[in-house]
């Protein structure tokens, strides 16, 4: 039977061992074998039969398990980097998008709140809460690029962060459209760009907490 070829089982191997952003890792996994390849080439030249070049280039560069380390942190940075970032355009964008909808009057038009003082209560709430999430974003993003910071504790802030300002946000939205009582039913019967709105805002936040559990699953993976 024909041998396996080591740099192929190798690379093989390592890419089985890595977890984080797809593009960054098969950037990864090819800069490797073609390391590999041209040590392999080198040894070639020095008279070595292929398959011995091969496994020595194999032996030079490392086990999967003392090498993969190094490229997992930097996988994890790259996902924590990609989430924060995410977080960073988004939050905002949000709470600028509703404060002009909410002012232009597109949303509110017909809206009358059986209890407006808790609305404009839980409204405040939430851009605080938005504005305190985008903000913290910003900071992680930064954190990701110091390299005293260990990556998987810093990709694992920002999951935790964009998991509880999805839900937070979210759950205030639920809350104020409860505390409108019959209006809200109303309002999202007759006016479509509300209607519109609620199912933009209710999609973002979905990405937001699926972004964010696929950043705490590289962490995991990561340990």
């Amino acid at each position: 039977m024909r041998t396996a070829d080591p740099i192929t089982s190798h690379v093989a191997a390592l890419e089985r061992a890595l977890r984080g952003p797809q593009r960054t890792r098969r950037g990864m996994i090819a800069e490797a074998r073609a390391g590999l390849m041209d040590a392999a080439d080198a040894y070639r030249a020095d008279g070595l039969p292929p398959e011995q070049a091969a496994a020595r280039a194999v032996r030079d560069f490392g086990a999967v398990g003392e090498v993969a380390p190094s490229f997992q942190d930097e996988l994890t940075a790259r996902q924590g980097r990609h989430s924060a970032l995410l977080f960073t355009l988004v939050f905002p964008a949000m709470l600028f998008g509703w404060d002009l909808l909410w002012s232009s009057g597109l949303v509110r038009r017909g809206f009358d709140p059986a209890a407006p003082g808790l609305v404009v209560a839980l409204a405040r709430l939430q851009d605080v809460v938005t504005a305190l999430v985008g903000l913290a974003a910003i900071v992680l993003l930064v954190a990701t690029f110091l390299r005293s910071v260990p990556p998987r504790r810093v990709t694992r802030a920002i999951g935790l962060t964009g998991t509880a300002g999805a839900v937070v946000c979210g759950g205030l939205a639920v809350a104020m459209n409860v505390a409108g009582g019959h209006s809200t039913a109303v309002l999202l019967g007759t006016n479509m760009a509300a209607v519109v709105a609620f199912a933009g805002s209710a999609a973002v936040l979905a990405l937001i907490i699926w972004q964010s559990i696929r950043t705490l699953r590289v962490c995991s993976d990561a340990a």
